[in-house]
């Protein structure tokens, strides 16, 4: 039920231009267009639909990104690594900081699954309020379960 609902949704969703950077184009005319399907609460998590047509191109990554790819063909080389073949079906990962050099042969449309984890200064602060929260809790604990004396 979720995938005809997932396909619904994706089926009416309205696409708007969603420009490659210029910089970032090394051959062709590539026309991308997107539409937000979804995002979580907190906005750190969103699932997009991507299409691209014939063009090749230099993607930043700056999110951590997993690709499924629903039509059309692309070859992908990370770092400048030997190009693999992607089409319908396939599955990619992409970690925020990667580079990758898209050649799209046709045409490609995808669903994107991107996560982007909140700055480290917010994690190490979260991470020693975490600590905090354990070590009076620890106390409390103990505090509770200390024998009354009287």
């Amino acid at each position: 039920m979720l995938d005809k609902l997932m396909r619904d949704k994706m089926n009416g969703a309205q696409l708007t231009p969603a420009p490659i950077k210029k910089e970032w184009i090394e051959g062709g005319d590539p026309q991308a267009r997107l539409a937000i399907l979804a995002y979580s609460d907190d906005r750190a998590t969103s699932t997009i639909l991507w299409e691209c047509s014939a063009g090749r191109f230099t993607w930043r990554y700056n999110c951590d990104e997993t690709i499924y790819f629903l039509d059309g063909e692309v070859s992908i080389s990370v770092a400048g690594g030997p190009a693999r073949t992607y089409g319908a079906g396939d599955t990619v990962h992409f970690s925020r900081g990667a580079v990758a050099t898209w050649q799209v042969t046709g045409f490609i449309r995808k669903v994107a699954f991107c996560r982007s984890p909140p700055p480290r200064l917010f994690i190490a602060a979260r991470l020693l309020a975490r600590a905090a929260y354990h070590r009076l809790r620890g106390r409390r604990d103990a505090l509770t379960a200390a024998p009354a004396f009287g």
